[in-house]
């Protein structure tokens, strides 16, 4: 074979298309834009660093993911369990548990009660340990005398219901007649 040039005339150089060369304008046009895209990202990750640094980044994890993820440590160490077997038991890796446990990473509401769950405690206990504000324990509310029976004989009624609906049902009944009898205490409806 030897060197062989190609001809104007020839087909198989008919499909290339010549391509304008840009003017000194658009390219200095397309600069400035490119300029304005790196300020306005340099912008962008100032700000973010910004929150960083003062801690108010609504993604990364707070004091109280990290709280959260203390109780959640003694919690499953009182009960003799390993992150292993809670992690298994909640559907995600060990190494995905110890960031719950360190605070490292927040966890997902729906994973929280997963949690809850496994460890066989209410929700609001990991959500209070998370709590940035003291809660006052509940007040016992002072019973007559003659309602200890009565008192037991309820206790033993809500213990005895498994569904736990049927149980917030009945906190629930209750909190509305406590509402009503301590708005009208002589026991007469509105």
């Amino acid at each position: 074979m030897g060197n062989s040039s190609i001809h104007p005339s020839d087909t198989s150089t008919r499909n290339v298309v010549d391509l304008p060369t840009p003017s000194g304008a658009g390219i200095m046009a397309r600069i400035a834009e490119q300029e304005d895209r790196a300020g306005r990202l340099t912008q962008s990750l100032e700000i973010q660093r910004r929150r960083d640094l003062m801690g108010t980044n609504q993604r990364s994890p707070t004091s109280s993911d990290s709280a959260v993820g203390r109780e959640i440590r003694e919690l499953r160490r009182a009960q003799g369990r390993t992150q292993k077997e809670l992690a298994r038991m909640v559907g995600v890796t060990g190494a995905q548990l110890h960031r719950y446990e360190t605070g490292t990473t927040r966890i997902a509401a729906s994973r929280l009660i997963a949690i809850a769950n496994a460890l066989d405690i209410r929700p609001d206990v990991l959500i209070a340990a998370g709590s940035t504000r003291d809660v006052a324990a509940p007040v016992m509310p002072a019973f007559p005398a003659d309602s200890g029976d009565d008192i037991v004989e309820l206790i033993q009624a809500f213990g005895s219901i498994s569904d736990p609906k049927h149980r917030s049902a009945l906190v629930a009944v209750a909190k509305m007649m406590a509402a009503q009898y301590n708005r009208h205490p002589s026991g007469q409806a509105d």
